[in-house]
């Protein structure tokens, strides 16, 4: 496996991969589809527009024998300098979804990158709120019902609550620096 890191669409190799692997997306087509770039939520947009941009963000891509797995990126949130946004634009080709190569993989490089941030965040929609509910129940000591085999990265977050981020509601889970893998 191979991990890319970008900040923009200089990459051609990656660009191509990305567009390759994403052209399937059936899901969330508006924020991920190449075909919608002109999206102001699409990742090609962001990628394009500074997002990601050097020391204030970084986007990852895995592959595996030239076919696109799974990506996800960081960025610094431009309306508050403390937060850092982690897990950004992440998508995972539906067939490797069980392998949970970004927590393995890419997830550690995030935080290693992200350590001067007072706050990080991951953010999650509400057609995802059910992501955000395992945090809850997990908080809270209770069974999680989906995904009890999660890798334990992910314990490292605690649920906040609901915040306006870039201008859609979402629920927000932050890194607790005092839980360890």
């Amino acid at each position: 496996m191979i991990i890319h890191e970008i900040n923009d669409l200089s990459n051609t190799h990656v660009i191509s991969l990305l567009q390759r692997g994403l052209s399937n997306c059936t899901e969330s087509v508006q924020n991920y589809h190449p075909d919608h770039s002109d999206n102001n939520a699409n990742l090609f947009y962001a990628l394009k527009n500074g997002r990601y941009q050097l020391n204030h963000g970084k986007y990852y891509v895995m592959e595996e024998s030239g076919k696109y797995l799974c990506s996800a990126g960081w960025n610094e949130y431009e309306l508050d300098s403390d937060i850092a946004l982690v897990l950004t634009r992440m998508y995972i080709a539906p067939k490797h979804r069980a392998n949970y190569h970004v927590a393995t993989h890419i997830l550690p490089k995030i935080l290693e990158a992200v350590t001067q941030y007072k706050h990080i965040w991951a953010t999650v929609n509400e057609y995802n709120k059910a992501l955000y509910e395992w945090f809850v129940r997990d908080r809270l000591g209770k069974r999680t019902a989906l995904f009890n085999d999660w890798p334990d990265i992910y314990r490292r977050f605690k649920p906040i609550g609901k915040k306006n981020i870039y201008y859609t509601d979402q629920y927000i889970i932050e890194l607790d620096r005092n839980i360890n893998d």
